[in-house]
Parts: C-alpha cells; structure tokens; sequence
C-alpha cells in the first residue's frame, strides 16, 4: 500500500467531492462522487448496475481528483469492489474484513450531511440509490500528484512529462444538443467555466482540474503545459469534460453534464498553423502557458437530481 505524502492525505480527508473516471471506448466515465479515505485508499459506493460498476468488471482501473481549497490531488490505481451479491468480491471482502468495516464507518460519518440530504428527500430517490442498490468499492493509490493552484509539489508513481499535440489547429463545428437538454443544466453552458478533465494516457485514465471555453460547437478544456503533460496522453486521446453545479450536502440539486469523444491535444506555442485563431480562443480563459483538450460535442450525458440521459450520439 502506498504511503500518502502528509499534503495528499491533507487534501483527501478535506475534500468534499472525488470526480472519478472509469475507462469506455466512448472515453472516460468521469462523474463526481462522494468518498471518504481509509488505510492509505479512496473509497466509496456506487449502483450495482452503473456504468462504473460495468466498467470496473471488465477494467479495473480507475482515476480520480478531489479538490480542497488550492490544492488538488489527481490519482489513479486498481479497483475493488465489494458486493455481498456477487461471489467473485467475497474473498476480498473476507481478507479485508477490518478495512471494509472501518472504511464503511469512515465513509457514513464524513458523509453525513449527504445522508442528511437523501433523508430530506427520501421520497424521491430512486432504487438505485438506496443502500441495498449500491456496492462498496476501493481504489488503491498506486500513483498520485499533489499540487497547490497550478504548481504541482509531489508526486509518486509514473506519470508524463512532455506532451504530444496535433501539430496544426483547424476551426471545425460540433453540434452541441443545446434544446435537448434540461433548461437548468443548459444554464451551465455559458461561454466559459472551471471543469475537470479526463484524458486516456499511456499509464491509464488521468483527471485534472481544467477551465474551458467553447468555439464554433467544441469545446476546449485548457490547463497549464506542464499539469497537461502529466497524462501523457497522445496527440489525440479519449478524453472527457465535466461541467456542474455541485451541492455540498443534497445530490437532488447536483445538475451537469459529461462530454466525451476522442480529443485533440495542441500546445499553443508549438501548433505550425493556426496559433492566433486558437490563442485567440483560449486567451481569455486565463492560464499561461496553456495546453489544450479539444472536444467535439457529438454526445452529452446530463444528470439533475435523480434524473439523468443522453442527448446526441450514444
């Protein structure tokens, strides 16, 4: 098990949110959750019969982020999930017995202004939200970086250090399903905005802090070169965008939506043609030295509360 750095450990027992990502073939399943950390690992619950649950039983692998203040921790390692519905989890479960039974004491306490929301709004939550419906799962850190703001402070584990971008940017339209979308998660979408990013890198799924812009349908998630180049991605990877209003304590008023498609990479200093329409186009998002995760909008995931969908291609 990996000894947490003390800032990291700092970072992930503050932290309120983890935006976790599961590997597909569309790109990442980047969606925020509620966690808590116990004996060096992140853990956590989600429905039998999600889209992690299914991708984790075919790909254990998992990334995540959590953000406290300025500082964020963006890690990734192999999960366990733990489901006392399925045989194939059992032998985990009994050699972790201890683990599984404090880290479930852990998760209930440091969530209990959530529980207090589900309460509140007992009446409404569907099935797979409740207790009997969800699997506990962890993830051990078997790679991580810490940073405050943009400067990254640790790190351990592989990661990247330079990246590869397409080298020309060329204006191309998205078709981002504005009508079909709910009117409270379209108010999201305004010109621009803090986000998290998943991009698939050499070592595995990658999420980071980033702020985005739109142009011409896209969009375009920007973060600073050297965090970018943590992912070591390729020049155009799978990748993922999350744009939300979180809650603090209700998920029946979380709304927000998840872009994903293959992306382009492109380093604004280094593109051999087009550089002023795109620095144009990320200048005024505020972050020098950027790189940038170009994302066509051909599908959009959105959930508000309880309710969820896809517009666009599936």
């Amino acid at each position: 098990m990996t000894q947490l750095p003390d800032l990291a450990r700092d970072i992930l027992e503050r932290g309120v949110l983890c935006h976790l990502a599961a590997p597909s073939r569309s790109g990442p399943h980047l969606t925020p959750v509620v966690f808590a950390l116990e004996g060096g690992r992140v853990w956590g619950t989600t429905g039998r019969g999600t889209t992690k649950a299914r991708r984790w039983r075919r790909d254990g692998r998992a990334a995540g982020l959590v953000r406290a203040g300025d500082g964020w921790v963006s890690f990734r390692g192999p999960v366990t999930m733990y489901d006392l519905l399925d045989p194939a989890t059992w032998a985990d479960s009994l050699r972790r017995v201890r683990e599984v039974t404090a880290a479930s004491a852990r998760f209930t306490v440091k969530n209990a202004r959530f529980f207090a929301g589900y309460a509140r709004d007992a009446a409404r939550i569907p099935l797979a939200w409740t207790p009997p419906a969800r699997v506990l799962f962890s993830i051990d850190l078997e790679a991580g970086v810490m940073a405050e703001g943009d400067g990254v402070i640790e790190r351990w584990g592989r990661w990247g250090r330079r990246i590869e971008g397409v080298p020309a940017y060329r204006g191309v339209r998205g078709s981002l399903p504005n009508g079909d979308l709910p009117e409270d998660v379209r108010a999201l979408l305004s010109d621009r905005g803090e986000g998290t990013l998943s991009v698939e890198g050499r070592h595995g799924p990658v999420v980071l802090p980033a702020r985005w812009t739109r142009s011409e349908g896209t969009f375009l998630a920007v973060v600073p070169r050297r965090v970018l180049a943590l992912a070591a991605a390729p020049p155009r990877p799978r990748a993922a965008l999350v744009v939300e209003h979180a809650s603090t304590w209700r998920a029946a008023r979380m709304r927000g939506l998840l872009v994903r498609d293959e992306g382009e990479v492109f380093v604004p200093d280094e593109v051999t043609s087009g550089r002023r329409p795109l620095e144009a186009a990320v200048g005024d998002v505020g972050i020098p030295d950027p790189g940038v995760v170009r994302l066509r909008a051909a599908s959009v995931v959105w959930w508000q509360g309880w309710a969820s969908g896809t517009v666009g291609r599936s």
